[in-house]
């Protein structure tokens, strides 16, 4: 288990854990510092904003996925 958590891919895992904890209380965060709150516009952009991120991450894990099986032959 431990292996997991240490390897590359585990600190990617985690990584990525960890920004979307840190959105969330971020988004907490806004809707009660903002005077009006998040509005549905702002939301909607911040979130967009966030899954376009994840996406790029994604790929990029899938990818050092790849080239890391390639390297091991």
């Amino acid at each position: 288990m431990r292996d997991r958590f240490t390897s590359d891919l585990g600190v990617y895992a985690l990584s990525g854990l960890f920004s979307l904890v840190v959105f969330g209380v971020a988004l907490a965060v806004l809707s009660r510092a903002l005077p009006g709150g998040l509005g549905s516009r702002q939301l909607v952009g911040l979130v967009v904003g966030y899954l376009l991120f994840l996406g790029v991450y994604t790929v990029a894990w899938f990818m050092y996925r790849e080239i890391d099986s390639r390297e091991e032959m």
